[in-house]
């Protein structure tokens, strides 16, 4: 059980960085609670406000306190710095998995019926079909090949099965073996 509530808080910080602007005056932590419960999160506003507190020592986020409520927003510092190496701000939006035109590899995985929801509102790309099964939904898309696919498919918890390509199945499998050795007595 602490896996799936690990998985399920990542998911909702996820979530609230998404919904996060990138200039000030921000937004108040009142509205966030709302942002997230349009996409199927139902938080206080105190869980909003430790995940805020939380994340700002991981990720370039800033407090606005200049007048009450606060607003939070992204760094507009860190945003110009992580743009040479990686686009935050594009990934959790789900541009990085976007494939060039022409280029891509196809996916096929199982998904779970909440991570399917998340996907209708921020597909993988501009081909991607889920289908419903008995228990959750088969997801094909042509999505970039790279860290950032091995990222996202590794933050989904159980909540996706890679099916094809085979050696991605075979690498995240090795990848959550591996992890899940660690934990053994």
């Amino acid at each position: 059980m602490p896996f799936a509530t690990t998985r399920a808080t990542l998911s909702r910080q996820w979530a609230l960085l998404r919904q996060l602007p990138s200039r000030s005056p921000g937004v108040t932590s009142a509205e966030l609670v709302w942002r997230l419960r349009d996409v199927g999160f139902n938080v206080s506003k105190r869980t909003v406000e430790r995940d805020l507190n939380e994340l700002s020592l991981i990720f370039a986020l800033e407090r606005n306190d200049k007048s009450i409520p606060f607003g939070w927003h992204w760094s507009a510092n860190a945003l110009g710095e992580l743009r040479g190496n990686f686009d935050l701000q594009g990934y959790l939006r789900g541009e990085s998995l976007q494939p060039v035109p022409g280029e891509g590899m196809g996916m096929q995985a199982w998904v779970s019926d909440s991570l399917a929801r998340q996907l209708r509102q921020t597909p993988l790309s501009a081909d991607m079909q889920l289908t419903a099964l008995e228990q959750g939904h088969r997801l094909r898309a042509t999505v970039e090949d790279g860290w950032a696919l091995r990222w996202w498919v590794l933050s989904q918890g159980d909540g996706v099965v890679v099916e094809q390509p085979l050696g991605l199945r075979d690498e995240i499998a090795r990848t959550l073996s591996n992890a899940a050795a660690q934990y053994q007595v």
